[in-house]
């Protein structure tokens, strides 16, 4: 079980790296499971440079081999401690970052208890100047790309009622590799994906907002993670006059 007081761990690592014939990023994971904590998901990054100033494109074919991914850890603070000092060894080259995270949910879909929570029917969508700057808080819902909705796909659905209710702005990515509750590994293949990988969606916003759209969002995710952290804003403008690309 997550505590409501938890840590999140981001490792940096390169996608030719390997460990004992292995990928490295797989073997971290299997590091993480064997452990074990809760889970681990691996997203791919699109762009990036790292410490070496070298561009690495994952669009670009060339390239795709040597790009960078990131692995994402929720827990608690002794396990991703353990889990840190575990990968001492193995993650020579890379960037390894935690910080404090507070969780909202965490459940698998077999545990999954209807919420009450009221839908919320509010839209502040129109011409209005959006702004959001200081104290902000950002949430990140980790759940599997099969998952589903009212018959649609979950992340797809999260997105559009963040849209529907005015929130400043939501992001999903698609993971290629992880393991959640019940420590079975996911990852994609060479001849399409696989149907539980990890997805994750993030929604950055007001506290006010988050407050209103976490009942909503504990409502849709009947198995999977929620959790919150506290950001400053430097600056994010929404000009409704602003072409539109």
């Amino acid at each position: 079980m997550i505590p409501a007081e938890a840590c999140l761990l981001h490792v940096y690592l390169n996608a030719s790296r390997r460990w004992h014939g292995q990928p490295l990023y797989r073997a971290a994971v299997e590091t993480a499971r064997v452990l074990p904590v809760a889970g681990a998901s691996v997203f791919l990054v699109d762009l990036s440079f790292g410490a070496h100033h070298r561009l690495r494109d994952a669009k670009n074919e060339y390239s795709f081999v040597d790009i960078p991914v990131v692995m994402e850890v929720v827990d608690a603070p002794d396990r991703v401690d353990a889990l840190v000092a575990g990968l001492a060894t193995m993650v020579v080259e890379g960037l390894v970052t935690v910080e404090p995270v507070r969780v909202i949910r965490y459940a698998h879909h077999e545990e999954a208890v209807a919420s009450t929570a009221d839908r919320l029917a509010v839209s502040r969508e129109g011409g209005a100047q959006m702004s959001i700057e200081g104290d902000v808080q950002k949430v990140t819902v980790y759940i599997g790309s099969s998952d589903v909705w009212q018959g649609g796909n979950l992340a797809m659905a999260i997105i559009e009622r963040c849209r529907a209710l005015g929130m400043a702005g939501a992001t999903a990515s698609l993971g290629v590799l992880g393991f959640g509750k019940h420590s079975v590994i996911h990852r994609t293949h060479l001849f399409g994906l696989s149907a539980g990988l990890p997805e994750k969606i993030e929604i950055v916003d007001h506290p006010d907002r988050i407050a209103e759209i976490l009942p909503v969002l504990e409502e849709m995710v009947e198995g999977g993670l929620i959790v919150v952290q506290d950001l400053r804003a430097i600056r994010y403008v929404n000009h409704p006059t602003s072409p539109k690309v």
